[in-house]
């Protein structure tokens, strides 16, 4: 029973260690002020560059292909398979 004990103790310190560690590696580093403000001067200049149309475009790439769409002609007529009688009209 106190190898059992044991067990379940060793165990649930380990998980919780895993955790701890697992939520220090997902914190990002935080910025410094000179590297904020060069990604929000690189961030204005693409801006700029989208809206006024110079940003460079890859002149070798190739349009994707047309793909040339099959009609489905059909020379017989369907037929429903099922009889329906029709209503007569009532005089």
């Amino acid at each position: 029973m106190q190898k059992l004990l044991a067990a379940f103790v060793v165990a649930t310190f380990a998980l919780g260690s895993v955790q701890a560690f697992a939520a220090d590696a997902a914190k990002r580093e935080d910025l410094t002020q000179d590297q904020r403000a060069d990604m929000r001067t690189r961030a204005d200049q693409l801006a700029r560059a989208r809206a006024s149309g110079t940003e460079k475009t890859n002149v070798n790439e190739q349009p994707a292909p047309v793909v040339k769409k099959m009609q489905h002609k059909s020379k017989a007529r369907k037929v429903s398979r099922h009889t329906v009688k029709k209503a007569q009209p009532k005089s």
